[in-house]
């Protein structure tokens, strides 16, 4: 009995040991499974990463290619060099096979750009790329595994980038149907359409365009010779700085504040209506203000984006401005982004800038007349307003003081019709004629805009009369600039360029022989005759330096004004530098250049641009003056129009 129980327990003892072997032999092939799944999953994600990565670099590339101005077919060929390239070095060993010509989309969803599964799209600015590969199961088909695809998908929206300067669309507005000859020489004193090309931006005016050419990239850019193309692309003029000048001598030079806008209402001068954005507020200083707008350059402006414009302008249209004196900062930060050659985004307006509730008169800064000749009814200027304005202009003409000006004798008295006019609308010159007895020079006379309602409004324009053709003239990016002193008896400074043509017809003197100009600090105009240039009561010492300087071929003079409050109370007080000399002719050059002294006031909220559409530069040169480029686009109403792509930025968005 003893024997059988010993048997039993070894027999027991082998059955319990032969019951462990198959449970670990179970287990270890579990275990050795789920090693090989994991070693396999391990290859998928480091292959999905791989993929996601070759399309990002794909998606990117296509953009980009459609920014520098190529096809959609080239853009396309660009994605796929581009994955090429990539797929070399997959990290499973097994290369991927580029995307199909035709895209491939889920079941059931053909054509639906979320669900694109294998292949390129291109609509517009938004492009897709989905990529894959098929990946074999290495430890998995122990468990009856086979074969894993693997995908990757990048999506890239391109978006205009403005940055925060607006450019003039029209010097000397609004020109005359007919006028101008091409090839255009760039004169500054006539009308010049600058988004157009070179060579026909002075043909016609605002309203007749059909005889301009709308600019565009044409050659590459050359540095040696910036201007080598005026059949395609615009002139070359100052985008922002000293140069770009408002049409109303306004101290604007292109600056603009991205997140101040809507100007639509206010009737005593307060902006009420604004909208603020990124953190500026009402009461921000100007300084900071300049900071904050100028750091966008670097950063790229993160929004809100300007809507499309509207014709007329709407509130969403019209963006701040900030004064010439804060044009340095975006200088530099343009300076330290960008390089001549480089194509940027910038909005367009007209040339004029605006106040609430306010009007404005723009004219070209030289009118021509002949000794004898009738131009009655030729020359226009127009009359344009805040919306917020609701009264009446009545414009008149002022001759300078003290010049031995011809106007009153034998030229004779200008008037206008209608008077008084309503803007918007277009004021014709109803009589400008001269005597043959009429002498030749460059003579300057004002335009004095007066509107009662809906407060009393005056505003003064030099116009300068060329009477006989005078061809050798100077030109001054002076007028409009504010000095300012932040209190009561302080003294202002600032500094502005006159400067002479490269021309040697144009020039004020040939190379050589310079002939002088001489410079003095005066009133303002007004409309009582003994007030008439006088400067105000209680300014202080003032000096322009130099006085006088000699000027010839394509030479370039900086003047430094100081200006001494005295004992003037707080506020603007308009003031007028004179520029006069005789050129090589023997012709006489009188241009007036009005300024503002800004005596202890605070920033003002109260004048924008309308902002007309958006379009391409180039940027021909930087320097501590200004940038300078021409336009190689017309002007599209939205920042994101294809047409506009060269100025637009690439950006990775979510698939869906």
């Amino acid at each position: 009995m003893g024997l059988f129980r010993l048997a039993a327990r070894r027999d027991l003892r082998r059955s319990d040991t032969g019951q462990v072997l198959v449970i670990f032999a179970l287990s270890i092939t579990v275990l050795f499974g789920a090693a090989g799944l994991a070693f396999d999953i391990g290859r998928f994600y480091s292959e999905r990463r791989f993929l996601q990565n070759a399309a990002d670099a794909a998606v990117l590339a296509a953009a980009n290619a459609l920014i520098r101005g190529e096809t959609v077919a080239e853009a396309d060929a660009e994605a796929r060099d581009i994955l090429t390239r990539n797929f070399m070095s997959s990290p499973s060993g097994v290369t991927p096979a580029l995307p199909p010509v035709t895209p491939v989309y889920a079941a059931g969803h053909p054509g639906e750009p979320d669900y694109l599964m294998n292949g390129i799209l291109i609509n517009g600015p938004d492009i897709r790329v989905a990529i894959q590969n098929t990946l074999g199961y290495t430890f998995g088909r122990v468990v009856g595994l086979d074969q894993n695809t693997i995908g990757g998908q990048a999506r890239v929206s391109s978006n205009g980038s403005a940055l925060p300067i607006a450019v003039r669309h029209y010097i000397n507005a609004p020109g005359v149907a007919g006028g101008g000859a091409s090839p255009c020489d760039g004169n500054l004193h006539a009308f010049q359409d600058l988004i157009s090309t070179a060579d026909t931006a002075c043909k016609d005016s605002v309203s007749f365009t059909s005889n301009r050419t709308v600019p565009s990239a044409g050659m590459n850019f050359d540095p040696s010779n910036p201007n080598n193309d005026p059949a395609h692309h615009g002139p070359i003029i100052q985008l922002v700085g000293q140069g770009a000048d408002a049409s109303n001598t306004s101290s604007f030079r292109g600056f603009v504040t991205l997140d101040i806008r809507d100007f639509s209402a206010g009737t005593s001068g307060n902006a009420t209506s604004n909208i603020f954005y990124n953190g500026v507020t009402p009461g921000v200083g100007a300084n900071t203000l300049a900071d904050v707008e100028a750091g966008w350059i670097a950063k790229g402006y993160p929004g809100p984006a300007f809507p499309a414009v509207t014709t007329p302008p709407d509130p969403n249209d019209q963006v701040g401005i900030l004064d010439g004196n804060k044009s340095g900062i975006i200088i530099t930060g343009i300076d330290n982004r960008f390089a001549p050659g480089d194509e940027v985004l910038a909005a367009v307006y007209s040339g004029t800038v605006m106040t609430i509730p306010d009007f404005a008169l723009t004219v070209g800064s030289t009118q021509s007349i002949n000794p004898g000749q009738n131009r009655d009814g030729q020359v226009t200027m127009s009359a344009t307003k805040n919306q917020s304005f609701a009264g009446t202009v009545t414009p008149t003409v002022l001759g300078n003081w003290t010049d031995p000006t011809p106007y009153g004798t034998t030229l004779s008295p200008i008037t206008f019709t209608p008077t008084p006019a309503t803007p918007p609308t277009t004021i014709t010159w109803a009589t400008f004629n001269a005597t043959a007895l009429a002498p030749v020079g460059i003579y300057t006379i004002w335009i004095r805009g007066w509107s009662p309602s809906p407060y009393l409004t005056t505003h003064y324009y030099p116009v300068a009369i060329n009477i006989g053709g005078v061809t050798r003239d100077f030109t001054n990016t002076g007028s409009g600039m504010i000095l300012a002193t932040p209190s009561t008896g302080g003294t202002a400074t600032g500094s502005f360029t006159i400067s002479t043509s490269n021309n040697g017809s144009q020039a004020f003197a040939p190379t050589g022989s310079p002939s002088t100009i001489t410079l003095s600090l005066e009133g303002p105009p007004d409309i009582d005759p003994l007030m008439h240039g006088v400067l105000p009561v209680g300014l202080g010492a003032t000096s322009l330096t130099p006085t006088s300087f000699p000027l010839s071929k394509g030479q370039t003079q900086t003047i430094n004004v100081s200006v001494n409050a005295g004992s003037l109370a707080p506020g603007e007080y308009p003031l007028t530098i004179r520029a006069t000399g005789t050129n090589s002719d023997g012709q006489p050059v009188t241009r007036m250049i009005p300024i503002v002294l800004d005596v202890a006031t605070g920033s003002s909220a109260t004048q924008y641009v309308d902002i007309m559409g958006f379009a391409i530069f180039r940027i021909t040169d930087i320097n501590s003056n200004s940038v300078d480029g021409y336009a190689i686009s017309g002007v599209y109403a939205d920042m994101n129009d294809p047409a506009l792509r060269r100025g637009q930025v690439a950006r990775l968005v979510p698939w869906n």
